[in-house]
């Protein structure tokens, strides 16, 4: 994605961390996934858009949950630093997670 920077920080069954530097006017599409998702804003401003929720301004120390299966989406108004967090590991969490490059378990909890 253009303008992203990500990097997954830890990866087991249970929890996925990735971290992503997103550069300003960067946009991250409207996309789920079947984890529960909290992205914590650490530095810059990021517009967080939840379908159902509408959108949100997140500055550092902000964060927002989004359930499994909620679409969502993003802008990075300034550069901003991101940390998101999902649980459980998803097969779509893992896949990400194998194509950035982080040693994770062979298959995600109950797969």
């Amino acid at each position: 994605m253009e303008g992203v920077c990500s990097r997954i920080t830890y990866c087991s069954r249970d929890l996925v961390v990735m971290e992503s530097r997103i550069q300003r006017g960067a946009r991250v599409p409207k996309h789920s996934h079947g984890s529960v998702q909290a992205t914590f804003c650490l530095a810059g401003r990021l517009l967080l858009g939840i379908e159902g929720r509408g959108e949100r301004v997140l500055s550092p120390g902000d964060y927002e949950v989004i359930p499994p299966g909620v679409p969502h989406w993003a802008v990075a108004l300034e550069d901003s630093l991101v940390v998101d967090v999902n649980a459980p590991l998803t097969r779509d969490r893992l896949e990400l997670a194998r194509r950035l490059g982080a040693d994770c378990p062979e298959e995600p909890r109950g797969a």
